[in-house]
């Protein structure tokens, strides 16, 4: 519920106190997204830097992007979400470079950091696997992989080498782990475990989502009955509370 409106009203108040640089964190993925949807971030970086030389009447502003691959999570809305393929994370990708290198105005002052889509599809076989992927992960280890959080020692080659190895005869394969969208009727690897949240409403907020529907903050708006509050016992359990956070107010 955050509007582009509000981040650029935030980083003017940034830029008129001295600073010179804003860094913007993106996700690419989602579901429903397009290309259009990407490329709108190189025009957000554009406003931003508009906005913070017409602030200061200098040239000198920066912003960074920086973006990451979407990775569907357990126990969230997106648990039945298809998760993009490299193929064409590292697509959009290059179309967002190219859009950005390409803007003889703006583009030498965006800073463009992005992780390309190998890492993420191997953090959504983690993220979404069952314990068949205990033998990937022995394979993975067996066959030299150490420190793979760190991309001077990640291989995916090595991991696409061990999923082939370890998913042999089990009739699944990293794309039925990753790619593709789950049903209400599937029984998910974690639905016995229990996060708090009912998966009846986690199911609703996943079509909401689909239908670009938003949801308001519960602690000041009616209650959603995810489950949460009664579950696990929490003291603010219905809004509205009453209390005002925004706008904010600055103590010195």
């Amino acid at each position: 519920m955050v509007s582009e409106e509000d981040l650029i009203r935030t980083v003017a108040a940034a830029y008129g106190n001295g600073w010179r640089q804003v860094k913007l964190y993106f996700m690419v993925g989602l579901p429903t997204e397009t290309d259009e949807d990407v490329l709108q971030i190189a025009e957000m970086a554009r406003n931003v830097i508009q906005k913070g030389r017409e602030v200061t009447g200098q040239n000198d502003i920066r912003c960074t992007v920086s973006i990451g691959g979407f990775v569907p999570k357990p126990h969230t809305p997106f648990q039945w979400a298809p998760q993009l393929g490299v193929a064409e994370t590292d697509a959009r990708l290059l179309k967002l470079r190219d859009t950005i290198r390409n803007d003889r105005k703006y583009g030498r002052n965006i800073g463009y950091r992005y992780h390309d889509g190998k890492p993420g599809l191997v953090e959504g076989l983690l993220s979404r696997g069952d314990r068949r992927i205990g033998k990937v992960i022995r394979a993975v280890y067996e066959d030299g992989g150490r420190f793979d959080g760190w991309r001077e020692h990640f291989s995916f080659e090595r991991w696409m080498r061990s999923a082939e190895k370890g998913l042999a005869g089990t009739g699944v394969d990293v794309a039925w782990y990753t790619t593709r969208e789950r049903q209400y009727e599937e029984v998910l690897p974690w639905d016995h475990l229990d996060s708090g949240l009912d998966k009846d409403w986690l199911w609703e907020d996943w079509q909401d989502s689909l239908e670009e529907v938003e949801v308001e903050d519960c602690r000041w708006d009616p209650c959603f009955d995810c489950g949460v509050c009664p579950q696990l016992d929490l003291d603010i359990q219905i809004g509205p509370t009453g209390k005002k956070l925004l706008p904010l107010t600055v103590v010195k």
